[in-house]
């Protein structure tokens, strides 16, 4: 399962997808997550997905709420929070319980990752979770980073200088 964020957040985890080989993507049922009202990332994640030259496509497309708007108010975004959760726990029940959860940034990641957690301390899931802390971030972490680094399976980060500061962190160089 892939949370595709709006703009760098999307072309960032495309980037990172892009590595994969194409036998990956043969085996491999990928569904990836957008926001409502995020056209751009489900056409994109569209193309990605007709660049690979792989049959038979093996992938969907689930769309959930937005957890939180630019600029929104701080007083309106709980309610927003908790709708976005519904809709992660219900991609998770429409498409299935992922073996991987792989998040890059946006706000929606911190409510992902929360889902996975749930399903595994209740013992239906042993789904691992992966963060990729954005390639803009060079010396600290994004508010959602700081929230899922010591929750996340694997926290990865693509600066030198953010994994001395961040201990647990694995650096593999830029990777997009």
């Amino acid at each position: 399962m892939i949370l595709l964020g709006s703009g760098g957040h999307t072309a960032e985890m495309l980037l990172l997808l892009a590595s994969l080989t194409p036998s990956h993507t043969h085996y491999f049922k990928r569904t990836y997550i957008v926001t409502s009202g995020d056209t751009l990332s489900v056409q994109k994640a569209a193309t990605f997905e007709q660049s690979l030259s792989v049959t038979p496509k093996n992938c969907s497309i689930c769309i959930i709420p937005r957890a939180r708007r630019v600029g929104q108010s701080w007083l309106s975004t709980p309610w927003d929070c908790v709708l976005c959760f519904m809709g992660c726990l219900q991609a998770f029940i429409q498409e299935g319980i992922p073996d991987v959860v792989l998040c890059n940034g946006p706000g929606s990641a911190v409510l992902m990752i929360l889902v996975a957690l749930g399903c595994k301390f209740i013992g239906v899931a042993r789904t691992r979770t992966v963060y990729v802390e954005s390639f803009a971030r060079t010396r600290t972490l994004s508010l959602s980073g700081r929230i899922l680094y010591p929750l996340v399976d694997r926290f990865v980060v693509q600066w030198p200088k953010v994994k001395e500061r961040y201990l647990r962190a694995e650096y593999k160089g830029i990777l997009v």
